[in-house]
């Protein structure tokens, strides 16, 4: 059964493959020059930086003060050192040693969130500027 699926599917993305080869000379030939500027794109553009982008950034700020929060908020990394803590005291090493290896993930985390945000504002700046 779990062949038959290969092979089904090896087909399917070969007919695809296929399609799209003899299909392409027409939708090249037939595509207007792509647009370098955002503002033409019309309201796609406009949706983004009106929705989209703010709903990310606030997104974004909502993790990370989820992540620096204090002890009482859940999922923030004091939070989780203090789950760490009452773990090791139960005698519970696996689950402890689970919580410490979130706890060290956490700074990576905020430098990724903190990229994330630099990139969103930077193409906000770029394309939603007027």
């Amino acid at each position: 059964m779990r062949v038959n699926r290969w092979v089904g599917g090896l087909v399917a993305a070969g007919v695809a493959t296929g399609a799209l080869v003899v299909g392409t000379g027409t939708a090249f030939a037939d595509a207007p020059p792509p647009s370098t500027a955002a503002a033409s794109a019309g309201p796609a553009t406009q949706r983004t930086c009106t929705d989209r982008i703010p709903a990310l950034l606030a997104r974004i700020d909502k993790v990370t003060a989820r992540i620096t929060g204090d002890a009482a908020t859940r999922g923030s990394t004091a939070w989780l050192k203090d789950k760490e803590s009452k773990a090791r005291a139960a005698g519970d090493g696996a689950l402890a040693d689970l919580l410490d290896a979130r706890v060290a993930h956490r700074q990576d985390r905020l430098d990724q969130l903190a990229a994330a945000k630099r990139t969103v504002q930077d193409i906000q700046q770029k394309d939603c500027s007027s």
